[in-house]
């Protein structure tokens, strides 16, 4: 064989290695992200496998160039998009709803319902952005206490979008429950968090959502009642609930006066606005302080909660492909004076609605599509995870889930 045929030879081995290593290594990139998306823990337990064997810096580095690198190629290849919409155009046709005394009221769908919400970017808007509509449960036939809408909050990116739902609480009340496994405490036993929801808050349920962060990442301060699980942060974002019923979602450092008064508070990563103001650390796009992907993406699934300035309303927010700064701009024009951010990537936001049927309440609609459920979690299944529900007010109230 010549000398100029033994390097084409070469040639073509090393382009069929090339080939077969690309092949395998596009396999287990699409077999990675299946796994990201299909079994709950799988992306974190790598995270933190990788941080263990070689720290935090590299990998905080092959986090930021990868997600820069994906960013750039979206908004080019997804810039001039359809806008992102979670479901079609709302009804506005009257709701009719059953008294206490059993007679049958045809009501205005709107009666209650927050204010318009702001529509940020004509741009990117969808048709519907800012308008509320009922948001109930088809078993539901009492008096509307919920809205939904969505907003569009990213110039750049119309597949960016946020669903937010606006709850009464003059007619309902926010509840928090400790998973069975997190947040991790020393001081509390297992046989003290059994992670589901009283039976005798049953008949009253009517949504359930995700609670914050896993205690490894920030160790964010929960408690219940006199149960810490564990201490507050002064730089912690406090979702807290006072003795008097009023809730609060303030900077810890500005609560902890009162701390004799909180029946119950779950924090989060500092406060993506307070006193109508979002946090400085927002006007970097892309600041991770609030949590980000495996692959270090900062544009991803997020969950938010907040209050209007008069405490009337509560909000909760579920956005597709956000930053922290989207989302706290779509808190914000949905009408939250505070908001804190809660769990984020795609197993961990989450809302569903409650159906009542004979055997008892079950997980029934989701407030977007693709979230996986058991209809059996949170009120028969226990959950590892700490959470919120919703009920409405006038029924029986429980020592140990604030």
């Amino acid at each position: 064989m010549s000398t100029s045929d033994s390097k084409v030879s070469r040639r073509r081995r090393w382009a069929k290695r090339l080939l077969i290593t690309g092949g395998a290594l596009g396999v287990l990139g699409l077999g990675f992200r299946f796994a990201l998306h299909e079994f709950p823990g799988f992306g974190p337990a790598v995270a933190d496998g990788v941080r263990a064997v070689v720290g935090p810096k590299p990998v905080a580095w092959a986090e930021d160039l990868v997600y820069g690198m994906e960013d750039f190629v979206k908004v080019q290849t997804r810039g001039d998009e359809t806008p992102t919409t979670f479901w079609e155009e709302p009804s506005q046709e009257p709701v009719v709803v059953v008294t206490e005394s059993g007679q049958r009221v045809v009501v205005d769908p709107l009666a209650g319902a927050p204010a318009k919400a702001t529509v940020l970017h004509e741009r990117v808007a969808g048709p519907n952005d800012g308008v509320w509509s009922v948001l109930r449960a088809p078993s539901d036939d009492k008096s509307v206490v919920m809205w939904r809408t969505q907003l569009h909050p990213d110039p750049k990116r119309p597949f960016t979008a946020v669903a937010v739902v606006a709850v009464d609480l003059t007619q309902a009340e926010l509840r928090l429950v400790a998973g069975t496994d997190e947040p991790k405490s020393q001081q509390i036993p297992r046989s003290a968090r059994p992670g589901s929801i009283p039976e005798e808050d049953h008949s009253e349920l009517l949504a359930v959502f995700n609670g914050g962060f896993k205690a490894m990442h920030g160790n964010y301060g929960m408690k219940l009642g006199t149960d810490v699980f564990l201490p507050p942060r002064d730089i912690g974002c406090t979702v807290a609930r006072k003795q008097d019923g009023s809730m609060a979602i303030r900077t810890f450092s500005t609560l902890k006066e009162q701390d004799a008064q909180i029946s119950w508070y779950r924090q989060t990563p500092p406060c993506l606005i307070e006193n109508g103001e979002p946090n400085p650390g927002l006007l970097h796009e892309f600041n991770k302080n609030w949590g980000a992907a495996v692959g270090g993406d900062t544009i991803i699934r997020r969950s938010a909660i907040g209050l209007s300035s008069d405490g009337k309303f509560l909000f909760y927010g579920l956005g597709e492909s956000t930053t922290a700064q989207s989302i706290g701009r779509a808190m914000q024009a949905a009408g939250a004076h505070d908001a804190a951010q809660l769990d984020v990537n795609f197993i961990y936001p989450r809302f569903f609605l409650f159906e009542h049927g004979e055997s008892g309440p079950s997980l029934g609609s989701p407030l977007i599509p693709d979230l996986k459920f058991n209809p059996a979690e949170y009120a028969r299944t226990p959950a590892q995870r700490d959470f919120f529900y919703l009920k409405r007010k006038g029924s029986k109230k429980t020592a140990r889930n604030g």
